[in-house]
């Protein structure tokens, strides 16, 4: 007695026709129904793209189906534990660089600058430099007045509308500051 051959097409249909238990055997490694399909429709679609090389009864081909699924789950948890080894390690260096102090003020420092350009920016040149002498070189009234040729009150009303200016365009920026302040106080 010689055993009748089935076709694979037909065995794979009518396994397919079973996919729910594969289903529920891929969503047992899984625990996503939605990967779980997936894993499932990939494997029978497998299956077809190999059908040459497949041969045997049905049980041997429900076997080798198994197996497909069971390798695919198997592969997706491995690819599964390298993503999130990959965000922990972004998120570990993340939690770095935010934490280092020197970037921090890095980043302050340049936001603070560009506020500085902005205002320095709007005002005349005279101007400017009269308020960086006052503020960065810490010289008084006086000596600016003799420096640039004024008169004292002359140097105070320039250091005024040097004040103004920065105190608008700080306005105008007061998120930004309020960040920086938050940040170097660390509330």
């Amino acid at each position: 007695m010689t055993k009748e051959t089935v076709p694979i097409t037909d065995i794979l249909l009518s396994l397919y026709s079973e996919k729910e238990r594969y289903i529920l055997l891929a969503n047992h490694y899984l625990n996503d129904m939605e990967k779980a399909r997936d894993i499932v429709s990939d494997s029978f679609i497998y299956m077809l793209e190999h059908k040459e090389s497949i041969s045997g009864d049905k049980a041997r081909v429900k076997g080798y189906l198994l197996q497909i699924v069971k390798h695919k789950c198997l592969n997706e948890l491995r690819r599964e534990e390298v993503r999130k080894n990959v965000y922990r390690h972004m998120y570990d260096i993340d939690i770095s660089i935010l934490s280092d102090d020197n970037v921090t003020r890095h980043i302050a420092g340049s936001d603070i600058q560009a506020i500085l350009r902005i205002a320095g920016s709007r005002m005349k040149d005279r101007t400017l430099e009269i308020y960086t002498s006052s503020r960065l070189r810490g010289l008084s009234h006086k000596e600016l007045a003799k420096m640039f040729g004024m008169t004292a009150n002359h140097i105070a009303k320039e250091i005024t509308k040097a004040n103004k200016i920065i105190e608008m365009v700080i306005r105008n920026y007061l998120h930004v500051i309020l960040t920086v302040i938050l940040l170097f106080t660390g509330k």
